[in-house]
């Protein structure tokens, strides 16, 4: 029995063509030690360590392992629908063009505001202003500089960078009360929407399984596909109408025009400014120290915004999903259309819908402290 070789990172990536240097940072700065490890390559990973998108996509492309199945598995969700791109894309998205329209990195903005606004990430400057100043109070110390460009960010807010081109419009037009109302929007229309859609797509897939599952048609596909006498009524195994989905998408492409009314727009714009911009000042490594706090995971719970593990995926699962709802229209009818739609339930089955709602929606689990 001869024993099987084992493949490198370097003979492996090398054999598909991938430069030297690219590897080394592969290796490096990704840390994938193993052939193995290179299956969990994200495409952004690749892309900031020196790749071009298209030829990232097609390594990642290469790199994942053989799944291919028979025609009656259901598809991964991963090949079929949209992904969600990096904060840099759509950040980036936002300020391109004149008027801002309701397009996709829109919605991502008021999805990622909605479910940061519900983790507390809005109050984190105020709260470390109020922990850098106490700490210094009791230690009878002079404030850092920090502290005063965190009061700045609170008090001299500017959007110069999403709306310069749009004449008129400035930071003294965003203020809290269009940011509230935004907010309540999203929990008001775009939240019930998505959860009565998937109640509807649940309920499309699992009487197509209840046909599928039915002994006695399963035994009448047979017969009828090798030739039997025992031939079932027209339609019988077929999937139910696809036509209540498409209602239903419709009705989200409705809630998400309610949302937007107005200056929607605009508003969901500077709440992901906001957002991106307080993400910033946490990568800042002094926080901690100039806060009392041991760690970025004790000072984070000072401020009561310390979120699981579990929740990013959460933002990501329910925004790819919302995307892809939008683009139900898009559909052809046929296998694609069915592909497409069981991929979505498989995508929705793996979010907290009891966590989502109206104001009254209790907070996904892990998100901040719980309030008394």
């Amino acid at each position: 029995m001869t024993e099987e070789k084992v493949v490198s990172v370097d003979e492996k990536l090398r054999g598909l063509g991938v430069p030297a240097d690219v590897i080394g940072k592969i290796k490096t700065e990704l840390g994938a030690e193993t052939v193995e490890d290179l299956v969990n390559l994200k495409e952004v990973d690749l892309v900031n360590v020196g790749m071009k998108t298209l030829t990232a996509r097609k390594l990642i492309a290469s790199l994942k392992p053989d799944t291919t199945v028979s025609a009656s598995t259901v598809v991964s969700f991963d090949a079929i629908l949209p992904s969600v791109p990096s904060d840099a894309s759509w950040l980036e998205a936002l300020r391109t063009g004149g008027v801002l329209k309701v397009d996709q990195s829109t919605v991502i903005s008021a999805i990622r505001a909605a479910l940061a606004h519900r983790a507390g990430l809005f109050t984190i400057p105020d709260g470390l202003v109020g922990l850098m100043e106490k700490f210094a109070d009791e230690n009878e110390e002079q404030v850092d500089a920090e502290y005063f460009k965190l009061r700045k960010q609170l008090t001299r807010r500017s959007y110069a960078e999403i709306f310069e081109a749009i004449d008129g419009l400035d930071g003294s037009y965003v203020t809290e009360a269009r940011k509230k109302q935004l907010l309540q929007r999203v929990d008001q229309h775009l939240w019930p929407a998505i959860t009565t859609f998937y109640g509807q797509l649940k309920s499309w897939q699992e009487a197509w399984m209840q046909g599928a599952a039915n002994p006695a048609m399963m035994m009448g596909a047979i017969m009828a596909a090798s030739g039997g006498v025992n031939v079932m009524p027209p339609g019988m195994m077929q999937p139910p109408d696809t036509g209540v989905l498409r209602d239903h998408a419709d009705a989200v492409a409705d809630a998400v025009n309610k949302v937007f009314a107005g200056t929607g727009v605009q508003i969901a714009a500077a709440l992901a400014y906001d957002a991106t911009r307080i993400k910033e000042t946490l990568e800042n490594t002094r926080l901690p120290a100039l806060t009392g706090a041991a760690n970025r995971d004790q000072m984070l719970r000072q401020l009561g915004v310390a979120v699981s593990a579990t929740y990013p995926r959460l933002e990501t699962n329910l925004t790819r999903f919302v995307l892809a709802v939008m683009r139900v229209k898009d559909q052809p009818a046929g296998n694609e259309e069915l592909q497409y739609f069981s991929a979505l339930f498989m995508l929705g089955s793996q979010i907290p819908w009891d966590q989502l709602g109206g104001s009254s929606a209790k907070r996904p689990t892990g998100i901040g402290r719980d309030k008394l």
